[in-house]
């Protein structure tokens, strides 16, 4: 976060829509807009030299679009999708969107929206920097939290979620851990046996998937979207050769 607080950069071709965005975002205290762009090219560019907390961007815009834009950055800040239709929404969270609005925004759901993106800012800060992520042996490993390490034994994890740079381990017992690590770091330190990346959000423990198709993974009664490109890879190491065929 910058000094001169909850920044922001606006990316949308609309230039009606950008005014508008634009006009609502100044309503709400204590954010500090960067630039305001009318191409994701020229939103690139922009990047280059500031580095805001936060990235507003169209999804159709000429040239490249708003998820391309993400993709092709190394280090993603928070990103807020807004688009006409919500048709791109799977994709949108394939990039780790932290959410996604429909035009015309509504002024609550815009503030929701930022609200979320502060608290991640506020959650970034307050987690130990560093060695965030232990293996302890083949079974279990470890996680810091503020002073200590916790032990998170390989059974009690049922998915690991992506929120950027920092992720959320959800375990069997309801509960929620949240380690300073991104889910590229997780899936490289984590066995392959024994979790699988599903989509570039989610990694799920093998052992806990009762269900696969090329859409979804369920766990019980919890359902978690599959990406496009993990989809045959996901369904050959889940099922592989285990599912029953039928003799003719």
């Amino acid at each position: 976060m910058e000094a001169n607080g909850f920044t922001y950069l606006i990316a949308d071709d609309d230039p009606v829509y950008r005014e508008i965005i634009s006009n609502q975002l100044a309503l709400i205290p204590g954010l500090t807009c960067i630039a305001v762009c009318d191409s994701a090219i020229a939103a690139l560019a922009q990047l280059k030299h500031s580095s805001p907390d936060l990235l507003i961007l169209d999804i159709e815009m000429p040239g490249l679009t708003g998820i391309e834009l993400a993709k092709s950055l190394s280090s993603l800040p928070m990103i807020i999708f807004i688009s006409s239709h919500s048709s791109y929404a799977a994709d949108a969270f394939d990039v780790d969107a932290l959410d996604y609005l429909v035009k015309p925004v509504a002024m609550h759901r815009l503030i929701r929206a930022i609200d979320k993106a502060r608290q991640m800012a506020e959650l970034k800060r307050a987690l130990p920097v560093g060695d965030s992520l232990r293996q302890d042996d083949e079974q279990s490993f470890f996680i810091r939290d503020k002073n200590s390490y916790v032990r998170i034994a390989y059974e009690q994890v049922q998915y690991i979620e992506s929120l950027g740079d920092f992720v959320n381990i959800y375990l069997t017992d309801g509960d929620k851990k949240i380690a300073l690590v991104n889910l590229k770091n997780m899936e490289q330190q984590l066995p392959a046996s024994k979790f699988i990346r599903i989509s570039r959000t989610h990694m799920v423990n093998k052992d806990k998937i009762t269900a696969v198709d090329s859409n979804f993974v369920s766990l019980n009664k919890i359902q978690l979207p599959v990406g496009k490109t993990y989809a045959d890879a996901v369904q050959q190491a889940v099922v592989g050769s285990n599912a029953i065929r039928r003799f003719i």
